[in-house]
Parts: C-alpha cells; structure tokens; sequence
C-alpha cells in the first residue's frame, strides 16, 4: 500500500543471525539476551530455531519482481525520458504487465485491464526517483540541435568575446519573443445557478488576438523596457494603457517580428542600454531569420553592440545567462 506505515519494530532473523545466535547459545549465553541484542522476541528465537532456518523477509507477501528487474524497468523509462519518448502512466502500467508475462513472473496485476496497479506502480516510482510530470512540446529539431558541439561552439565563442571586450555583468542581455493572447486560454471559476447548463463570461473575443512581447534582460537583473507587436494596420495608443514605463508599441500585419520591426526593437535596445563603441554590449539572442537582415548587423557594428547566436533549436533549454556570468567570475 503506497501510504501503509508499519506499526512494529519487529526485525528480521535472517540465516547469518540465525547461525550467530547457535554459536553464541554454545558459548552460553541465554536465548533472552541474544534475542534483544539482535532485535527479536526470544519467542521469535526459539521458534527459528525449533525450524531450523531463518527468514530474509517478515510477512507473507513477495515483491513481484526482482531488484535487478525493477532496475531495468527503472532504466527503460529514464532512457526513454533522455531521448523525449517518456511513457505516460497508463503506458508506463501497461508496459510493466507486459514485461511480466513476457517473463512468466507471477504477479497479481489485473488480469481484465492488463495493466500493473496504481498503487504499485506509484510505489515503484517513488523507489526509484520517478515521478509524474507534465512534458513539453519538443520538436526532433529541437531535441536533435541541442547537443554537446552546438553548446560548446557557443561558449567558445562567448568566451572568445567577453575576453576582448571585457563585459561586465550589466553589459550582457538576452532576447527572446513569446506570443501572448489577448483572452486567456484557462478561465476562472464563476458562481453560477446549479443545474444551468449553459455558464458564459463575456471577454474581448472567443479566440483572442496574437500579441508578440520582445523581452531582454542582462546578467545583473537590469531589462529592457519590453516591445508588444500587436497585429494591426494602424497604432491605437490606448493598447499600451498599463504597460512598464517607456515600452514600445510595434504593428504587423501578423502580429509577429520581422526584420523590419527587429530592426526598431535594436535601436530601442541602443536607446535604453546606451552601448556605444566605448562602451559596447552583448546581446544573446537565437538565430531566427528576423535577426539575419544586414541593416541590422551593420547598426549593431556602428553602436557597439555584440550579437552573439544560441546554438539552433536551443531555445526550449534553460537560458544562458548565468552561463554567461560564469564565464566572468
């Protein structure tokens, strides 16, 4: 049982025990005193030895399987988690019912739904530092782009950087663009009348409307008063009622980035960090085709500011900053 607590103290007479206690009984010592050295009844005793054997185990219940078998099947599942192939737990139950009578291991699992038990299987987790996570969406390009060279190319280069422009940790930012909605995907609960059928909340629209947020951050803490791209023909000043203190407000006929739009948020970046050729900074950001154009590059040269690529399809992996710190200290 996942929440069963014993309730004794009781140990286990084991065949080693058992034999010490013959020898110590031999030299003549009483069965009482051997009995609490080692942690049982002397009732316990005698009985073991009245048997003739000892016992690796209390109770009548045997473990299904074996300890190199629940490794393997501990193994299997952490193999499958490296590669982005995770069971879930109704597969995970299922696999292991298999895997029982593949091997003709006697088990009490249910014969009906052909699947290990709950409560066993929650158990076997625990044993084995598993535990039920909810996954993110990863693409093959994202799992097959992220590796050793990739990573290390990276830090080579920001290596190579920090040691010829000297960046302290206020002069290191990263980017990066997330898409927010304008009505949000999880609704409160509401008090309504029991038995109606029917519970509506009036929002700005059913869907929502996309809205690009351009986020950069330094090392230290400091940021960049972030850009919303908000997927319009004409700018409408009311939009932005709220938003941080010296925020810019961009517009697509997507609602997404482009060069052009990239090519404003650097000269926002400019504006708020202040780098110049002087006083140069580092801006981290991934390689998206936004990011490419050549007036972009060629303002960055004159302004004194770095670009630096995450390795391709690293961005669902955590962010480098505190890499790039490290790399300081």
């Amino acid at each position: 049982m996942r929440n069963y607590v014993r309730k004794s103290e009781r140990s286990v007479c084991t065949p080693e025990l058992l034999e010490q206690a013959r020898q110590r009984i031999a030299n003549g010592e009483s069965k009482l005193a051997i009995a609490k050295s080692i942690g049982i009844t002397e009732a316990a005793l005698r009985k073991r030895l009245e048997k003739g054997y000892g016992v690796e185990k209390l109770g009548r219940f045997k473990p299904t399987f074996t300890t190199e078998q629940e490794n393997e099947l501990a193994s299997h599942c952490k193999t499958l988690d490296e590669c982005f192939y995770e069971l879930s737990f109704m597969d995970f139950r299922r696999s292991v019912y298999k895997y029982a009578d593949i091997n003709n291991i006697p088990s009490g699992f249910n014969q009906e739904s052909r699947t290990a038990g709950k409560e066993w299987a929650l158990s076997f987790m625990r044993r084995h530092n598993l535990s039920l996570r909810t996954p993110q969406q990863t693409s093959l390009g994202r799992m097959m782009g992220f590796n050793r060279v990739q990573v290390g190319i990276f830090f080579n280069n920001l290596r190579e950087i920090t040691t010829k422009y000297r960046f302290t940790a206020d002069r290191i930012y990263n980017m990066d663009e997330t898409g927010m909605s304008t009505v949000p995907n999880n609704v409160p609960k509401v008090v309504s009348a029991t038995g109606k059928k029917a519970v509506g909340k009036i929002s700005s629209g059913e869907r929502g409307e996309l809205v690009t947020a351009v986020c950069a951050i330094s090392a230290q803490g400091s940021y960049v008063p972030p850009a919303l791209i908000f997927k319009r023909k004409r700018q409408k000043p009311e939009l932005m009622d709220g938003a941080p203190c010296g925020s810019k407000m961009f517009i697509s006929d997507t609602g997404y980035i482009n060069s052009d739009l990239f090519y404003e948020w650097v000269e926002h970046f400019q504006v708020s960090t202040k780098a110049t050729k002087e006083n140069p900074g580092l801006l981290i950001l991934d390689n998206h085709s936004s990011h490419q154009s050549l007036k972009t590059v060629l303002y960055c040269r004159e302004n004194g500011i770095v670009l630096l690529s995450i390795p391709p399809h690293s961005s669902h992996k955590p962010m480098f900053l505190p890499g790039a710190q490290d790399q300081l200290c």
